[in-house]
């Protein structure tokens, strides 16, 4: 069972980079999530069924072998967008020139830091022939950095399986661009990536998931383009 119960907040301690630093959201309400032990108790019948599933799936994965594909075309069949605070002091905004991330914390001796910056980047295309050679566009706007701390900043593109985790792309993923930058170089930059669209199915499911990561930090905002191959 989970509980929630909502607290008025006025300063946090957060930790970048191993620094503590700390906020303050004077009108801020946060959410605390208690887990109830009880939970793990639930009934041997139904650990049995979801020890069954994940066997299943596990199953299914190693016996898939990969195909070179003949014809047909990936098919862009969704888009989603959704943002992971861990580190919980990043603001995301989307306007007609992108996305703009503003991460700002005060430090022990009541020194304001901020971390703001610009991203944008080219859709791919909605349509892909396997293995044709293509290129996306990134670009990072520096609107201010005003910190001696090294926070990382930055944007990376890859191919990989539906449902892979963003932040650790898989051995088989496909990398088309990373643009990485931190307190010692921060300048304004446009990059291409360059890229052979996938020739080969990541799993048994035909489809696959192009990943646009922007992030400061931990704080990271996720554009996943899900593609369905069609032949």
């Amino acid at each position: 069972m989970t509980f929630a119960l909502t607290m008025q907040i006025y300063s946090q301690n957060v930790s970048v980079n191993n620094t503590e630093i700390s906020t303050s959201n004077e009108n801020g309400t946060n959410v605390i999530i208690l887990e109830d032990n009880s939970t793990e108790n639930n009934s041997a019948e139904n650990t049995k069924t979801e020890e069954k599933g994940a066997n299943e799936q596990t199953i299914q994965l190693e016996t898939f072998i990969p195909e070179e594909l003949e014809g047909g075309n990936w098919v862009l069949t969704g888009v989603e967008t959704k943002n992971y605070n861990l580190m919980n002091i990043t603001k995301w905004n989307t306007n007609e020139t992108g996305i703009r991330a503003t991460c700002s914390w005060k430090d022990k001796i009541e020194i304001i830091h901020t971390v703001e910056s610009g991203f944008k980047w080219q859709d791919p295309p909605k349509n892909m022939q396997p293995g044709a050679y293509l290129n996306l566009e990134a670009v990072y706007t520096n609107i201010d950095y005003s910190t001696t701390a090294n926070i990382n900043t930055g944007i990376k593109m890859f191919f990989g399986r539906a449902g892979s985790d963003f932040k650790n792309p898989e051995s088989n993923a496909i990398e088309v661009l990373k643009l990485n930058k931190d307190n010692k170089q921060y300048a304004n930059e446009v990059k291409k990536g360059f890229y052979y669209a996938p020739n080969m199915l990541f799993d048994a499911t035909n489809m696959c998931q192009f990943i646009v990561d922007c992030y400061v930090g931990k704080d990271h905002y996720v554009t996943t383009y899900t593609y369905t191959y069609q032949k």
